[in-house]
């Protein structure tokens, strides 16, 4: 066939099937006097089989009950401008064989995709037009084989160009083995000319060798037209020996290239650490669970103290740490379960900790507030106990309520099929790990509405301390060193309050980078329920309640404190730090 009715073909074929109306014109000269020819197809798998959605270059799957056992590939016929009926018996000249075409890895094209053209169209002669990311692609037969659930094809080498391993909707998954289908478009930092494709081994075998950034950068520091990578032990690779792909059971954030390559070579003594092996997920989870344990230490100490209990910051500060005590108990639950965790039960998880994770910022709002109301006025009105109540029902209404109305938003938005309503940004929960799937689903609605508080906070504590080291320190009321120390403190936890860490993380988020340059931050976030019970738990008025408890003492109802409300004169004893620990990727 000559070139100029190929790249004729290419540009039809990427229109939608409407444009095969074209194809007599542009096929005619090629396959009309070849179609007579005995043509030998190979059929990826035999009768009553067909390819594993899961695993498609491993052994085929027993094909449904409720489908025929003989499969009858879907031919086009450029003469007549029509398929052939796809309930009879392809033409006597063509001899389908069970077999597999001799590259190892051939790239997998989906049969069909919902409101997108055909992968590929076969036709009499034998050959494929295959719809190959960036370009389309004519096969001849003995380099493909066809199946129901899609085609298996040799793709021709490209040794100047990088590749991404599975094409450009698919991810690879370490826990099948091969490349799954994800229907997202990722080409994220990727060349401009990249092709699709594994690197060819001799034994078929490969290894995860590093991530790009980590242990693999381009050797001019961006993406060179030659598309090599220089390594961590100062070898190169070239374009050929490589190809680049995103892992499924990858959770790090930002979401980084993973590099696969033959083994073993190109110095590469070891497969890298994979994110099951990764140092990170044993400690993080340890952190989380051991931030459960405080952060319950700290509502018991909540519940110690029946003179300050009722007071309208204890009772923002016991459901702040009832939201995070439960998020980082699913957080743990999830890093803990690794793959195993699949299904309903992911994505349940992926909600629920998406709503307390949110309540729990929206009730820091609530504390930041009601710190900031405190000290707007040097000198305010004790509120009495029904004015008190009535803020809480506010706040209740605040800091649930609008948790619950974005979480069910997610909720609602991602059981609604793909293929519907398509501009919508769906959370997609569990498809690529129990969370969101990814930058642009957790930024709209995690990352946007935290980002939004955060800010809030921070004014509210610039407001506050404004008031505190302005206006307080040109008063009568501040004389001693005790009391200028105690304002100091007070403005420290109310940083912490603030959550500085969270503010760190999310620029990690934002920023990247090498993982180690963000582990003592993440490593913070985790432990984020020990430094809460410090600030909290380790107040003078709980070590009292205890030694009441444990050692029947009888205190003067001053060493308590006096039930008041959070608005009265005197600085609250104890000001809640309340960072939160993200979901750990």
């Amino acid at each position: 066939m000559c070139e100029m009715t190929r790249d004729r073909l290419r540009d039809v074929f990427a229109a939608t099937a409407s444009s095969l109306l074209l194809l007599p014109l542009l096929l005619l000269p090629a396959v009309v006097g070849s179609s007579a020819d005995n043509v030998t197809v190979f059929r990826c798998c035999g009768r009553g089989e067909m390819l594993d959605p899961t695993d498609v270059h491993g052994p085929c799957a027993l094909l449904p009950t409720t489908l025929p056992p003989d499969f009858v590939p879907v031919i086009f016929d450029v003469t007549s401008n029509q398929f052939l009926n796809p309930n009879e018996p392809p033409p006597a000249y063509w001899n389908l064989v069970h077999e597999r075409p001799p590259c190892r890895p051939a790239m997998f094209l989906p049969a069909a995709i919902p409101h997108d053209a055909p992968r590929f169209v076969s036709f009499l002669n034998g050959t494929l037009l295959a719809q190959h990311w960036p370009k389309n692609l004519m096969v001849d037969p003995g380099l493909y084989c066809l199946d129901r659930a899609g085609a298996l094809v040799c793709l021709p080498d490209e040794p100047n160009k990088t590749k991404k391993c599975c094409g450009p909707s698919a991810v690879y998954s370490e826990t099948n083995g091969g490349c799954e289908f994800s229907g997202r478009h990722d080409t994220a930092d990727l060349p401009e000319d990249i092709t699709s494709g594994f690197p060819r081994c001799d034994d078929d075998a490969y290894i995860l060798s590093g991530r790009i950034n980590e242990s693999h950068w381009p050797v001019s520091g961006v993406w060179p037209a030659g598309g090599q990578l220089r390594t961590a032990d100062g070898g190169t690779l070239q374009p050929r020996e490589y190809c680049l792909e995103r892992v499924l059971e990858d959770t790090q954030e930002p979401r980084t290239w993973t590099v696969f390559t033959c083994a073993p070579r190109h110095g590469v003594d070891h497969v890298t650490k994979s994110y099951r092996e990764d140092i990170r997920f044993t400690l993080y989870p340890l952190g989380l669970l051991l931030s459960v344990f405080f952060l319950a230490v700290t509502l018991v100490a909540s519940c110690m103290l029946p003179s300050t209990y009722h007071v309208l910051h204890w009772k923002c500060q016991v459901n702040h740490v009832g939201c995070l005590l439960v998020g980082d108990l699913c957080l743990a639950f999830v890093q803990l379960s690794g793959d195993s965790l699949r299904g309903p039960l992911c994505v349940f998880t992926a909600i629920v900790m998406h709503f307390v994770f949110l309540a729990a910022f929206f009730w820091l709002n609530t504390m930041c507030f009601n710190i900031w109301w405190t000290f707007r006025d040097l000198r305010p009105a004790n509120l009495d106990k029904g004015q008190e109540a009535c803020r809480l029902r506010l706040y209740q209404l605040y800091a649930w309520g609008v948790p619950l109305v974005i979480a069910t938003l997610a909720a609602v938005l991602d059981r609604i099929p793909p293929d519907q309503y398509m501009s919508l940004i769906r959370p997609k929960f569990g498809e690529h790990r129990c969370w969101f799937y990814g930058d642009a689903e957790v930024l709209s609605y995690f990352y946007g509405p935290i980002g939004i508080l955060l800010m809030m906070n921070l004014t509210l504590f610039a407001a506050t301390a404004r008031e505190l080291t302005c206006g307080l320190w040109r008063t009568e009321v501040v004389k001693s060193t005790s009391e200028r120390a105690t304002l100091g403190r007070v403005c420290l936890k109310l940083v912490i309050v603030m959550g500085i860490t969270w503010v760190v993380d999310v620029l990690s988020w934002v920023i990247g980078g090498p993982d180690y340059v963000w582990y003592l931050t993440d490593l913070m976030n985790a432990l984020q329920g020990v430094l809460i019970f410090i600030v909290v738990g380790c107040q003078p008025q709980v070590w009292m309640a205890v030694r009441r408890m444990w050692c029947l003492r009888t205190d003067n109802p001053s060493d308590g404190g006096n039930a008041r409300s959070s608005t009265s004169n005197a600085m609250p004893s104890t000001v809640n730090e309340s960072t939160l620990s993200k979901p750990v990727e």
